[in-house]
């Protein structure tokens, strides 16, 4: 470990790593700022170029897109009451009511402080947990990952709220698409309309980008609010107001923040339950705990540095299980699975073993990533904001168009990969106008070939004995009763409510 530490720290001190690290927080935070514009699109976008750049460089400028977009999203939820990303929701209720008193400026540093301090705090949890996940990952055979895989996605779908019949579907939408192609194991075609393109399968690159960022901008364009929501930013003078907060009277707040970092890290290595789930979640559990619960929702310093130490918290712990088990626990981490799998990194217990030194180097960037963060948000505050919030989404989401076209055609130099783009963000648009969720589809995409080959070489090792597959092991048994425990205790829940 010590080895692959001090080898990961020479290559991220590499100035091009550290450009990367650099550019990918500016973006993020620029394109977090953004109402429409989300992290996981972000990181869908600069994906498919990073195959012209080395891996450690490529994934630093995708890990500091993440890590800037969740940020970025609350600085137009304090400025102008607008979360730019989902995660920045529950930073509105006292963010923008700070700034309508004059406070912008302290509502600013008071996020930006949070989400430094929550991204450490997660970044730690991730250093220190992911070799722990790996070893329990090296216990875990062909039978074990069965019912891991439909564990995963259950907690998923469970985690959805009213949502749970949609996330169902969608899920299910995405094991179909994750077929197409030739089996595995019998080497038949399916699902390919005798195409030779659809022969070798969907590229996750080409869906990954359909599926989030073709909808936002169809949806940007019909959607005229959205352009209001432009006019009424252009409007807005900004004035931030001269009350900064100190690091002295953040640190005052000490308990606070610390709480919502351990609640944002346990949310984050939670499959399905995200960044947004850990922001309400720390915003209520501050409000218990406050002396003052009475001003919360009316510009309370403590439910902003709650929410945003929260949010912030669960980045670093949200590849745990990416990383070890290879299980996406997030439409994010699924876009950066992809990008993974295209770098040559497989995701699963081994990663340690055959790239050890690229994922301390990563660690150790996202660290970096944390510090960059405060002078990037420093600039923007004082000479971007004015500007980036009055670009006209009609000249911006055009642009998008057009890197979403590149980088589906860069893939592979295919067209067949931006028809695929294309289709995938048409279909996505009315799935997502009635409420299904994309991020189980994706998710489901990826991990049906693992499910599909551990169910068959179980089989095959069991001799068909499903009985066998089933009780291979105290882990298999302890994860089937896990499974089995969900809807059990669904059906409790719903007829205690009757």
């Amino acid at each position: 470990m010590l080895d692959n530490c001090l080898e990961g720290l020479h290559l991220i001190l590499q100035w091009q790593n550290l450009l990367a690290i650099l550019i990918g927080v500016y973006c993020g935070v620029i394109i977090g700022m953004l109402p429409g514009l989300s992290p996981a699109m972000a990181v869908a976008l600069a994906a498919p170029f990073t195959l012209f750049i080395p891996p450690l460089q490529g994934l630093s400028l995708l890990m500091g897109i993440y890590k800037g977009g969740v940020y970025g999203g609350s600085i137009s939820a304090v400025l102008i009451g607008t979360p730019g990303t989902p995660e920045a929701a529950a930073t509105v209720f006292d963010g923008y009511a700070l700034t309508k008193k004059g406070k912008a400026e302290r509502a600013l540093y008071a996020s930006l402080y949070a989400s430094i301090f929550g991204d450490v705090m997660g970044t730690t949890v991730l250093m220190f947990l992911s070799p722990l996940f790996a070893a329990f990952a090296l216990m875990v055979g062909p039978a074990e990952t069965i019912p891991l895989v439909l564990l995963a996605l259950s907690i998923i779908i469970v985690t959805l709220g009213n949502e749970k019949v949609k996330g169902f579907i969608a899920a299910l939408i995405g094991f179909i698409l994750a077929t197409v192609g030739v089996d595995p194991i019998a080497g038949s075609t399916r699902l390919t309309f005798d195409s030779l393109e659809l022969a070798i399968g969907i590229g996750i690159i080409p869906l990954l980008i359909g599926l989030f960022a073709i909808p936002e901008i169809i949806s940007n364009v019909l959607d005229k609010s959205s352009i209001d929501s432009t006019n009424a930013a252009q409007g807005k003078c900004f004035d931030l107001g001269h009350d900064q907060l100190t690091v002295r009277e953040f640190f005052a707040h000490w308990k606070l923040f610390i709480m919502s970092g351990v609640i944002g890290a346990v949310i984050g290595a939670m499959p399905g339950l995200g960044s947004a789930t850990a922001s309400f979640t720390c915003y209520a559990a501050a409000q218990k705990m406050s002396k003052k619960p009475e001003l919360f929702g009316h510009g309370s310093e403590e439910g902003l540095i709650a929410c945003e130490t929260g949010n912030n918290g669960t980045v670093g712990p949200a590849l745990v299980p990416l990383l070890t088990l290879g299980i996406p626990g997030s439409a994010t981490a699924a876009v950066l699975y992809g990008s993974l799998i295209m770098n040559g990194i497989t995701p699963g217990p081994f990663i340690f073993r055959d790239h050890g030194s690229v994922l301390y180097g990563l660690f150790i960037g996202l660290m970096i990533g944390a510090v960059v963060l405060y002078p990037v948000a420093i600039s923007v505050f004082k000479y971007l904001i004015i500007h980036i919030l009055k670009i006209d989404k009609r000249f911006l989401f055009a642009a998008v168009f057009l890197l979403c076209v590149s980088g589906a055609y860069a893939v592979q130099n295919s067209m067949t990969d931006v028809f695929v783009m294309c289709i995938a963000g048409i279909f996505a648009f009315p799935l997502k106008r009635l409420g299904f969720p994309m991020g189980p589809l994706l998710i489901a995409f990826i991990l049906e070939p693992i499910l599909e080959r551990s169910s068959r070489e179980s089989l095959l090792l069991a001799g068909n004995n499903l009985s066998e597959v089933l009780l291979s092991s105290q882990i298999s048994i302890s994860l089937w009763c896990v499974l089995l425990a969900i809807p059990v205790f669904l059906t409790i829940k719903y007829l205690f409510k009757k």
